[in-house]
């Protein structure tokens, strides 16, 4: 049984290597199928959540920038150690391009362990980088930490270096293309303006009648916030007030709910 926990970490791991414009999120729930060998059907609206929740925090990160994309944290170019340069032939990459060849070689030579695709059973290739037998997927991250090093070191990072908060960044544009089952693109991208209903169109009240779904949750999430209806002895509840009452048709939701609420009022362009 994959946790709720397990299933977030790799979701933001698979997001940051994802051309958030071709990326849906039926071929993420595949893609998260794929590595943790699990039906995850049941987990749509879950995913969908989480989904919305990245792309949020990755607009305040942008915003915060004022806008521009800095090569910090995970983005930023690194020193590699010679195993892990020899594995995969260079000698500088991103910590992201790094974890993005790993899965890739993973996958090619099938060295996930078929009754637990969490479970990684290096070739010897890869006992060369992490000396083990086995070694959890999550684990990974972690374990690679000796073997990429800021950029002109001679060494790993001090620890309290080593693992910067890793910011949401837009990754490889073919990435999304590449995965089972993804999009060709046309109009079905995470960050792809969908049509609004007249009702959202109505309660938005700029006119616009195409945004992405993200814009739309930050919208909402800014309504919600302007108009102080958090429940104040638990702020995930959202207790509507005639305006949003009138367009999502309920009383009060958990705020995690908000974009399967908003479905019906997007709809695919062609």
């Amino acid at each position: 049984m994959v946790s709720d926990s397990e299933l977030v970490e790799r979701l933001q791991e698979v997001l940051r290597s994802s051309d958030l414009n071709t990326t849906t999120t039926a071929a993420l729930r595949r893609r998260l199928e794929e590595d943790f060998g699990a039906d995850l059907s049941h987990k749509k609206a879950f995913i969908r959540e989480q989904v919305d929740l990245f792309l949020a925090e990755l607009e305040r990160s942008d915003k915060g920038n004022g806008g521009k994309k800095r090569g910090g944290g995970f983005t930023k170019l690194c020193s590699l150690s010679p195993a892990l340069q020899e594995f995969v032939g260079a000698s500088e990459l991103a910590r992201t391009e790094v974890v993005k060849k790993l899965w890739a070689y993973i996958r090619e030579n099938n060295l996930q362990d078929q009754s637990n695709k969490r479970k990684i059973l290096p070739d010897e290739r890869l006992k060369k980088i992490f000396n083990v037998n086995s070694i959890d997927m999550f684990q990974m991250n972690k374990a690679l930490t000796k073997h990429i090093w800021p950029l002109n070191s001679e060494g790993p990072a001090s620890p309290d270096r080593s693992a910067p908060k890793e910011k949401p960044q837009k990754r490889d544009r073919n990435e999304g293309k590449k995965q089972k089952g993804g999009s060709s693109g046309s109009g079905s991208g995470l960050l792809v303006p969908l049509q609004l209903s007249d009702d959202l169109v109505k309660f938005i009240g700029t006119g616009e009648s195409m945004l992405s779904r993200s814009d739309v949750v930050k919208r909402m999430w800014e309504y919600i916030k302007e108009n102080n209806l958090q429940d104040p002895s638990d702020r995930r509840k959202i207790i509507c007030d005639e305006k949003l009452k009138d367009l999502l048709q309920v009383e009060s939701f958990n705020g995690f709910t908000v974009s399967k609420l908003l479905a019906p009022h997007f709809t695919k362009t062609k």
